[in-house]
């Protein structure tokens, strides 16, 4: 008797570069290599923003951002933006903390998001299988991209463009960013990838910026 052969998974997130074509998942996973990176990352790098989106809730902002006005007269006592998120935040994290605590049988982590992200960190695979992992994936997502919308645009990485590496010889769904090192700031200059582990230092920028406007020539045709 033979058997049927079973089609591979398909990743179940939501993705942004080519969005129609079908992505196969990671064996065992529900997520395509590129996403159940970027599900890590996106936990690696929310507890840093939310201390950045923190430094953007009083009114009169941070030293380089702008207050936040609600008349000509009166400024409003905090940042509704940076509020709002804040909040989104901690019962985004705390929900998933929950799922994955009772599903798996554990205690849940102190309710403190770089708490809570490193904790979930230690569950990515777990995460990953879950038939929810697509929308789990997807709100992680919202989430990065809305810090960076409240923070100070000055610190906003730069948008370089779309990644064009693979993992596991699938193109990768990223987006290419650069953060630029400004006087005073402890964070480095670096092009990365916010979903691939590609990560380059100025040392490395103009061999690779050579290499990836000629890929993109070649894929424009």
């Amino acid at each position: 008797m033979t058997r049927r052969a079973v089609a591979p998974a398909l990743c179940l997130a939501t993705h942004r570069h080519d969005p129609e074509r079908p992505r196969q998942a990671a064996p065992g996973l529900n997520l395509c290599p590129g996403c159940h990176v970027g599900l890590a990352r996106h936990l690696a790098d929310l507890p840093g923003l939310h201390d950045d989106v923190l430094d953007q809730l009083p009114a009169n902002g941070t030293v380089a951002g702008p207050a936040v006005s609600g008349s000509p007269g009166q400024p409003l006592p905090y940042n509704p933006a940076a509020g709002d998120l804040l909040s989104q935040l901690r019962h985004d994290l705390t929900w998933l903390t929950r799922l994955v605590a009772e599903q798996r049988g554990l205690t849940t982590p102190p309710p403190r998001p770089p708490d809570q992200c490193a904790w979930l960190s230690r569950h990515t695979d777990w995460i990953a299988a879950h038939p929810d992992a697509g929308a789990i994936k997807g709100t992680l997502t919202e989430l990065v991209g809305r810090a960076w919308a409240v923070i100070d645009p000055a610190r906003r990485p730069l948008l370089i463009g779309p990644c064009l590496e693979t993992i596991d010889d699938q193109p990768c769904d990223g987006t290419l960013r650069a953060t630029v090192r400004r006087d005073g700031d402890p964070t480095p200059s670096e092009i990365y990838c916010d979903t691939c582990p590609l990560s380059l230092d100025t040392t490395q920028w103009h061999r690779f910026g050579k290499r990836y406007l000629a890929e993109r020539a070649r894929i424009a045709g």
